[in-house]
């Protein structure tokens, strides 16, 4: 590989800006493990690893030319990793939250007319925004969420990779998320 084995991974970081896969490749080989070990860390779960390590590379890849390291790469990864992990934790907050609200609304002790009406139509409000999703999006979410086929599940059946149910699955949480803000400002205020 052109002899970059000597290079340092601030230079190989300035060769990848310049778009050298080869540069790249170089550091991937190099960090790939210590990304892999953190992320096992936190998920103690060896593909969920895995997965995260791929994004983590997909990530810097794709925002190369912005990326400002001028002495630790290791650092700068680590905290990518952190980074990453913090955002599925307050990810899947957000959706324990909603979860518990839906099971809230379903305890008949707490339902009265008003609670029914306003579960009523912002079940219908989620459904129409759910439907907006683009196609792909919808049917891998609905599998998901109505049919509670795992992403492995929904993997094998659409033949399709299990990153790729796991993004459209987040994509269509942050659609639904940045369409239903309002909706759900005007119920709960």
């Amino acid at each position: 590989m052109k002899g970059y084995s000597e290079y340092t991974d601030i230079m190989l970081l300035g060769l990848s800006k310049s778009n050298d896969q080869e540069a790249f490749a170089v550091l991937y080989e190099r960090h790939k493990e210590v990304v892999f070990k953190h992320a096992y860390l936190f998920h103690q779960d060896y593909d969920k690893a895995q997965d995260v390590m791929q994004e983590i590379f997909i990530k810097l890849w794709e925002k190369r030319a912005n990326i400002q390291v001028t002495s630790n790469f290791s650092a700068y990864l680590h905290s990518m990793v952190r980074r990453f992990n913090l955002n599925e934790i307050a990810h899947q907050e957000v959706e324990s939250k909603f979860e518990s609200y839906v099971v809230w609304q379903n305890n008949d002790s707490n339902n009265s007319v008003e609670d029914y009406l306003v579960t009523k139509e912002l079940t219908q409000i989620i459904e129409a925004k759910i439907a907006q999703l683009p196609e792909k999006m919808r049917r891998i979410f609905t599998l998901s969420r109505d049919e509670q086929l795992s992403h492995q599940e929904i993997s094998d059946l659409l033949q399709i990779k299990k990153k790729t149910v796991r993004q459209q699955i987040y994509n269509a949480l942050l659609n639904l998320k940045s369409n239903l803000k309002y909706a759900l400002l005007f119920f709960f205020s």
